[in-house]
């Protein structure tokens, strides 16, 4: 494959997608966001078909710019969820089975498993094995990475604690350590996270929660594209969308779309305890990223990233953190 410079691209650009793109200005920004992370990654909506109408090379500029400016807004309230969903689930898990050694926990509380039959216990079963092969793997590579915390209680042949462990694991990890609860454990996290039990009967939705907020992290963390919630893993439970929509007063909440992850956000937020003024400025901050965007660009290139729902949804979002 023949390698392109840096004017090779601007003309590529110019003569094969009819996008204006010539001065200094456009070559530094070309070079700033890169022509394969910017402009490949960035000129499409979900997946690659569905092709944004860019004529001006100004208009990717914006997007990349909005893009990153989501991620410093979302990437905060994330970790802020992520530690609090943890406290919350180990101060549980000492309380419940009175000791803060991992395997004791994995033997009497990870046993989800054992309500299940046939196929599904060896399917639950698999995951919980999973779960235990993840944890270990963590400890190791932490150990090996020097991890103060690890490298402290293996110098003295202890075991690490469960709240050790919960530093240490990704989200990912953490949400299928709940996943494998035995399901009074799972009801319980359920009331300290003020879930509404008549939506949650089997007590999935923690999990669920933390798997959405896993996705959408990640994808912070690596850089990846965020507007057009490409990172989503497969369909959302329709169940926790009405949740949500019956919460807020809502319609239309299926997680096609950024706003739909800032309407959970702020539903955890407030139900975590954060105040009324800190969650305001957050979709405050939100809308006016929104707002500075269509500043920026022409209004179909705004309609096709922006959906018309949007507004209404962060109305009846103020609606439900003023009460």
């Amino acid at each position: 494959m023949k390698i392109k410079t840096t004017n090779a691209l601007m003309k590529y650009l110019r003569d094969t997608h009819n996008i204006s793109i010539g001065d200094s200005k456009d070559k530094r920004n070309l070079i700033n966001i890169g022509y394969y992370h910017g402009y490949k990654g960035y000129r499409y909506i979900n997946n690659p078909q569905n092709r944004i109408k860019i004529s001006n090379f100004n208009e990717i500029v914006s997007i990349v710019d909005f893009d990153s400016k989501l991620k410093s807004l979302l990437y905060p309230q994330i970790m802020q969820i992520e530690t609090i969903s943890k406290n919350i689930v180990l101060q549980l898990l000492v309380e419940e089975y009175k000791t803060d050694e991992f395997n004791e926990i994995y033997e009497n509380g990870m046993t989800d498993y054992r309500s299940a039959t046939g196929n599904e216990y060896k399917k639950r079963m698999k995951h919980r094995m999973s779960v235990q092969n993840n944890i270990y793997s963590s400890l190791s590579r932490s150990y090996n990475n020097n991890n103060k915390i690890v490298s402290h209680f293996y110098s003295k042949d202890k075991h690490v604690p469960i709240w050790a462990i919960f530093e240490i694991i990704t989200l990912g990890t953490f949400a299928d350590l709940i996943k494998s609860l035995e399901i009074p454990v799972r009801r319980k996290i359920d009331k300290e996270m003020k879930i509404n039990v008549a939506f949650d009967t089997n007590a999935k939705f923690p999990e669920k929660i933390m798997y959405l907020i896993k996705s959408l992290r990640n994808s912070i963390a690596h850089n990846d594209v965020v507007f057009d919630v490409r990172f989503k893993d497969g369909n959302v439970d329709t169940i926790l969308c009405k949740y949500l929509e019956n919460e807020i007063k809502s319609s239309n909440i299926d997680f096609s779309t950024l706003t739909d992850y800032i309407l959970l956000i702020a539903v955890l937020l407030k139900k975590y305890g954060i105040t009324k003024t800190e969650i305001n400025k957050f979709i405050n901050d939100y809308e006016k990223l929104i707002e500075e965007f269509r500043n920026k660009i022409p209004i179909n290139i705004y309609n096709q990233v922006v959906h018309t729902n949007t507004k209404t949804k962060l109305c009846d979002l103020r609606n439900f953190i003023k009460k």
